[in-house]
């Protein structure tokens, strides 16, 4: 009975209500850019996009078009150019891989302005476990029921996931983008509360046939304090122990927001079966 009566409390403690706020959010022409990308060790076409600042919840971002954007190391410097069909999406003029511990320069000239910023590739893991996943006796379904552990003092990872269902028995003629799914996952050197008293997220379900890739990203831990900042803003807000709201960690130079990062990445492929 006592263990019952201190199970109680903890629930009244705990309960909460909900009630509508109202945010004024300042309208400001701050003038700023959020510049998102990685630079990988694999031999590809790079990535980067620019765009601006909303004003507005859920407001689509304004891209950034006509700039000019170069990424250099000591070795060499490549020259981006803005995609036709993808405003504000910057591609590499050749394929090229980054190299591990390797420090890499990113230039980027919009205007009369000039932004900057350095990212260190961090090296590869030698190897992952691959993602757990079952099939639900009721659903007759896979979803995962084991993720990558999200607590490690000395690896910092995130973890990449690609479901492709389109070509699995049944699905053949959906639309291909409606059987498919991403998901992220993380490996930080940090334990927060709002983390592990998160809100319950979306369970992802998915049918026998499904190509599962996983993409294992190494990060600095310059990087893994911006996505531990991010996350704190987004995912783990809305549960009991919410953090105060804070500015995001860059390495931009001023005027600019989001993170320039250099990863090292590995692969693995395996259709549920």
């Amino acid at each position: 009975m006592f263990k019952l009566l201190k199970y109680l409390f903890l629930i009244l403690l705990l309960a909460s209500c909900e009630e509508q706020s109202d945010w004024n959010l300042k309208t400001a022409n701050n003038g700023y850019i959020v510049v998102g990308g990685i630079i990988t060790n694999e031999l590809k076409i790079q990535t980067l996009t620019i765009s601006k600042t909303v004003a507005h919840l859920n407001e689509k971002p304004q891209y950034v078009s006509g700039a000019t954007v170069l990424v250099s190391s000591n070795l060499l410097t490549y020259t981006f150019h803005e995609d036709s069909l993808l405003p504000g999406t910057y591609l590499s003029d050749k394929a090229f891989a980054g190299i591990r511990n390797k420090t890499y320069s990113l230039f980027i000239t919009s205007g009369n302005k000039v932004y900057s910023s350095k990212a260190v590739l961090a090296p590869p893991a030698a190897n992952f476990v691959f993602i757990a996943y079952q099939k639900s006796a009721s659903e007759k379904k896979y979803h995962f029921n084991k993720v990558q552990v999200s607590y490690n003092p000395v690896s910092n990872a995130m973890f990449e996931i690609l479901l492709d269902w389109s070509a699995a028995p049944g699905y053949e003629n959906e639309k291909p983008d409606s059987c498919k799914a991403k998901l992220y996952y993380y490996t930080l050197p940090t334990i927060d509360v709002s983390e592990v008293l998160a809100p319950t997220l979306e369970k992802i379900t998915f049918p026998s046939g499904t190509v599962i890739t996983e993409r294992r990203y190494s990060l600095t831990d310059e990087h893994a304090a911006f996505i531990r900042a991010l996350l704190l803003e987004t995912t783990w807000q809305g549960g009991f122990f919410n953090t105060a709201s804070a500015n995001v960690p860059t390495n931009l130079s001023a005027g600019a927001l989001g993170f320039f990062g250099a990863c090292g990445v590995i692969e693995k492929v395996e259709v549920a079966k």
